[in-house]
This record gives structure tokens, C-alpha cells and sequence, in this order.
């Protein structure tokens, strides 16, 4: 799906090899199947390609990659569960997950593409033409600035002034939270740790050896 770039730095190699590593790729065959591991394979490659493209470019790539990817799937139709949290792994391998498995895979390969986790926000919004919680990415360019908004229900990345059709609640990060910090600097209001969910998956992550 996406060709080699010749010429990467060895760091940068080790990186991609690191975070998606081969191995991976035959967990994906035999736990999943052989479209699985192809699509693992697919998301390594991603990762190799688009390690010295500007920043604004890593951005559309993953967002464009993971909307590609992955079919959208409710939690409880998918793992039987109200709600889920899957690893980039999981939904890839799965070949299915909602909004937030969309945001999840691509605030951590993001972030693995060096892309400072300050800049990015997962972000709870309303969808209010589906009258619905949601979750989207949130890309902060600046800390003072509009931040651009990744989602699985647009293709194209559009800054948060032009998406009046969601209306933000919180975010959070590995560093923090924040209340309605899609359209402003926001209120911090605690750890993201004490999110039962985003402390399952970090463990999971971290089985993976994939964890921040």
C-alpha cells in the first residue's frame, strides 16, 4: 500500500521496527488471519514511510490510513461489550471499531512519529447531527490555536471553527484533562489515569510493548 523511502536514519528505523515489529505481524496470521497480518504489515510500512515527512503530512497519512483501515463497528456488536478501548492492534487485526479505536490508533502512532502528545487531544464531543457522545483526535499546532480535528466520520482533516457540528465536552492526553479544550485553552481537571478504560488499554498497550 505504501512504498519504501530509501535513506531513513538508523534511529528512525529502529523506531518504526520497534513500534510495529515484525513478530507482530505473524501474531496478527495466527490470531487473526492472513488479512490481518496484511493489514499490520500495511500499518508497519505506514509507519516506516512517513517518519521524516512534515508534520502536517503524518497527520493526514494516519488519519487517512486508520479511516481506511478499519470499518466502523459498535462495541457491543464487536466485542460484546457497552464499551471498549482497542489497541491499534486489536482494530486492526479485528478489521473493525467505533470513534474511539479510530482516535486511540492514531494519537499512539502519531505520537510514535514524534508528533509531541501535548499538541494532541483525545477529545469527547457531541455529534449533534446524530445527537450522540463521540470521540475525535485534536491536533494543536499552537497551544493558543484552533486545533484541526481528525474523525473517522470526515475523510479530510478541518479545523474545529469549521466543524459546528460538534460541540466539545472534554479531552485528555497522557498528560492531563481538560473541559472543552477543542476550542480554547479549558480547564484542567485531573488525571487521565483515574479513566477506568484509558488505564485498561494503557496496560494492554503495554503488553505490547507499545505503551508511552
Amino acid at each position: 500500500m505504501f512504498s519504501a523511502t530509501a535513506g531513513l536514519p538508523l534511529l528512525l528505523v529502529a523506531d518504526w521496527q520497534r513500534w510495529v515489529p515484525t513478530p507482530l505481524i505473524e501474531k496478527a496470521r495466527q490470531q487473526y488471519g492472513v488479512e490481518a497480518a496484511e493489514r499490520i504489515r500495511d500499518w508497519q510500512l505506514l509507519m516506516r514511510d512517513s517518519a521524516q515527512l512534515p508534520e502536517a503530512e503524518k497527520l493526514q497519512r494516519i488519519n487517512d490510513f486508520f479511516n481506511q483501515a478499519v470499518r466502523f463497528v459498535n462495541d457491543d456488536q464487536h466485542w460484546g461489550k457497552v464499551d471498549y478501548w482497542a489497541t491499534p492492534y486489536e482494530a486492526l487485526g479485528t478489521h473493525g471499531g467505533d470513534c474511539e479505536d479510530y482516535v486511540i490508533a492514531k494519537y499512539y502512532s502519531l505520537q510514535q512519529l514524534g508528533v509531541d502528545t501535548q499538541k494532541l487531544r483525545i477529545t469527547y464531543v457531541k455529534a449533534l447531527r446524530y445527537n450522540q457522545a463521540h470521540m475525535v483526535l485534536t491536533y494543536f499546532p499552537r497551544p493558543d490555536a484552533v486545533p484541526l480535528v481528525l474523525d473517522n466520520l470526515l475523510p479530510d482533516i478541518r479545523s474545529a471553527a469549521k466543524r459546528p457540528d460538534l460541540a466539545p465536552v472534554y479531552s485528555f492526553n497522557a498528560e492531563g484533562m481538560w473541559l472543552e479544550r477543542m476550542k480554547g485553552k479549558g480547564i484542567r481537571m485531573g488525571n487521565p489515569n483515574k479513566l477506568d478504560l484509558w488505564t485498561d488499554l494503557r496496560i494492554r498497550m503495554n503488553e505490547l510493548g507499545m505503551d508511552l
